[in-house]
């Protein structure tokens, strides 16, 4: 079995960090620990480091604390309180004698052919958890979701280290993005902070494993829900959309999305003011321009086009927006019309997204008063499937399409006289 030492010496190096940088990154944490003890525990000179350093060190290094200590089999999450005890016991054998030590391997060995466990692992070739350490953008957008989420459960810092363990995560130096805590120190954090929903969880932890850069939505003025959406929508490679009141925001004009937000209220995007959610907006707008493979598919209610939230001369221009859009090749708009409709869902405004993968199901979106709620439970999707796919099949093709939106365009511009 590797020995702790060991295993130091090889997270220090696979993370990149100097012993000085690791003494720092505690300290700051607030666990005072010495470049020279650090060296001193990567040499095996010191063996005898406190569960809280040793829950510190850990997380740092973002590694679980059975592999710190040598522990190739213990599993990760829902265990790791049975990593912290076989630790303990690990770090209490230091200074025995090497008769009593053999004493002791003999019961260790014997428990684990009781339990069925494997004999004792060769040193592991490498760490578990993230590959590399995050960067200074990861750590800080982490942290700074991490913060948001602690606010929004409304639980101190105090609560928080009492409910996952005191020292079992540097709660402060986390959420100010000095250190990178392991993905599972975030698991337990999510859990604490109530967030079950596995597509919520997966954007938050897609970042603590270092599995994709900061983006313009990793910041906390944008709420968890919302950039989960945002997250999801860049991924996907189909984006199937059907809007009652409103043009879908991804085909909107800067004036239209101004007017949308006026009516429905910034907060809606968890902004303080309609400036702040309009660049929500025409950041998503520049991510698909950016990504002419993704495909739109966007049904709106006729309705819409002739709802007035804008002077008729703003209006004119959103319509010619659509005009533009629905040439497209990678857009397919369609129309709902207001007469004699063959099928209207007994729903309200929805989008389902399909991805690369091919293992990976679709997920829904069902756009609420004051948030979306996502759906992956795979009946819930493919119900909304089917209503995507008769309103598909009974409203305007293409080329109807494009009629209808110049008869809406002309009858407003006769209006204003032109």
């Amino acid at each position: 079995m590797a020995n702790f030492a060991e295993r130091l010496d090889l997270a220090l190096t696979k993370r990149g960090f100097t012993g000085a940088q690791l003494a720092s990154a505690l300290t700051e944490a607030g666990i005072p620990i010495t470049r020279a003890y650090v060296s001193q525990l990567r040499t095996g000179k010191q063996t005898n480091p406190t569960l809280q350093v040793l829950r510190a060190l850990a997380s740092c290094l973002q590694v679980s604390v059975g592999w710190l200590v040598g522990d190739d089999y213990l599993e990760s999450g829902s265990v790791e309180d049975l990593q912290v005890r076989a630790a303990t016991i690990g770090l209490s054998a230091s200074g025995l004698s090497e008769s009593s030590l053999e004493v002791l391997r003999g019961v260790v060995e014997l428990a684990r052919k009781a339990e069925g466990l494997p004999d004792e692992p060769e040193p592991a070739a490498g760490i578990p958890e993230a590959a590399t350490p995050l960067s200074g953008s990861q750590r800080r957008a982490l942290g700074e979701r991490l913060h948001g989420l602690r606010q929004s459960a409304q639980l101190s810092v105090e609560q928080v280290e009492t409910a996952i363990g005191k020292g079992a995560a540097a709660i402060p130096a986390i959420e100010e993005g000095r250190i990178a805590p392991a993905p599972i120190t975030v698991e337990r954090l999510l859990t604490v902070y109530g967030i079950s929903s596995p597509p919520i969880r997966e954007y938050v932890l897609s970042l603590a494993r270092g599995e994709r850069e900061a983006a313009w939505y990793d910041v906390e003025s944008v709420p968890v829900w919302l950039a989960t959406t945002y997250a999801l929508e860049q991924r996907a490679t189909v984006i199937r959309t059907f809007h009652t009141q409103f043009i879908p925001p991804l085909l909107q004009t800067e004036e239209y999305a101004r007017a949308a937000i006026t009516v429905s209220g910034p907060a809606i995007l968890g902004q303080p003011t309609v400036d702040d959610a309009l660049a929500l907006v025409q950041a998503r707008q520049e991510a698909l321009a950016a990504d002419s493979t993704v495909v739109l598919w966007a049904v709106i209610d006729e309705s819409v086009l002739t709802r007035s939230i804008v002077g008729a001369h703003v209006q004119l221009r959103q319509l010619d927006r659509l005009v533009e859009h629905a040439k497209r090749p990678n857009v397919s708009l369609h129309i709902l019309p207001m007469d004699d409709p063959a099928y209207v869902p007994r729903t309200g405004p929805f989008t389902l997204w399909r991805f690369v993968e091919a293992f990976e199901p679709d997920i829904a979106c069902a756009h609420g008063i004051e948030s979306d709620e996502l759906i992956t439970d795979t009946t819930a999707v493919e119900a909304y499937h089917q209503a995507f796919t008769k309103l598909s099949v009974t409203t305007s093709t293409r080329e109807e399409t494009s009629e209808v939106l110049n008869f809406h365009r002309e009858r407003l511009s006769r209006s204003l006289g032109k």
